[in-house]
């Protein structure tokens, strides 16, 4: 069967970043089939924007609820799904995709049955030839870590496929697991969601890969999760981006 692709795009107060956001949607090679947008009781009139970006359904949700939850209530307003080759692929409104990175993701998915979630490369928002995040895995005390943390992207990681984790800001998962183990946990408000639902989808006998061909621009720290926008503020992101030119 083709695979079937529902996009579900979240926003808080995401006016900034959502004209960009929304172009590189529209742009991909391989578009998504349909698109949940989700907005979390916006006040900058990021509501405004995705509507008139003519979504294929267009939610409203409470300013309270993580993107685990907002990603939840997307999923509940489509058909289950019938089997693996539907998929889930998750946006926050500061997560430009490259014009491939949809095609990327799907043939790392469709090449091996095997593989549930596949996450891209993120790239700086405002620095592209820098790598934003690119896989996450654990320290010795259990905190989750990206693999790489911005850093000059010279191809150098462009091997890496298996991984513990990707983040949840464009993450493809296939549907079907995502309802199975019941999306994000909300209830490990300290462990970062995506990568909790990457170990238990590799628990259950799935791989999780990282797919750096795959581009996302992201402004966001590592991915949304249990508390939404967990910003890395554009002075610390500059000195970092200065000690590495």
């Amino acid at each position: 069967m083709q695979p079937r692709v529902t996009a579900i795009l979240v926003a808080h107060e995401g006016a900034p970043f959502l004209d960009r956001t929304l172009a590189a949607l529209a742009a991909q090679t391989r578009r998504p089939d349909q698109v949940v947008a989700v907005d979390l009781g916006s006040r900058d009139g990021s509501a405004a924007l995705l509507a008139a970006s003519d979504p294929t359904r267009m939610l409203q949700a409470p300013a309270r609820m993580t993107f685990g939850q907002a990603v939840d209530q997307a999923v509940r307003v489509i058909p289950a799904p019938e089997g693996d080759h539907e998929l889930l692929w998750l946006l926050s409104a500061d997560n430009a995709p490259a014009p491939d990175a949809l095609e990327r993701l799907l043939a790392a998915i469709e090449a091996s049955p095997s593989v549930a979630v596949a996450g891209p490369k993120t790239m700086e928002w405002d620095h592209p030839g820098y790598i934003h995040e690119m896989g996450t895995t654990l320290t010795t005390l259990g905190a989750a870590v990206p693999v790489v943390d911005v850093e000059l992207d010279q191809a150098q990681y462009d091997e890496m496929s298996d991984v513990l984790g990707v983040a949840a800001g464009g993450m493809l998962v296939r549907h079907r697991l995502w309802d199975e183990l019941g999306g994000f946990d909300d209830a490990l408000p300290v462990i970062d969601d995506a990568l909790d639902l990457c170990v238990r989808a590799r628990l259950a006998g799935h791989r999780v890969v990282v797919v750096p061909a795959a581009r996302v621009a992201s402004a966001g720290d590592a991915a949304p999760g249990t508390a939404f926008l967990g910003k890395r503020t554009p002075r610390r992101r500059r000195r970092r981006l200065r000690r590495q030119a």
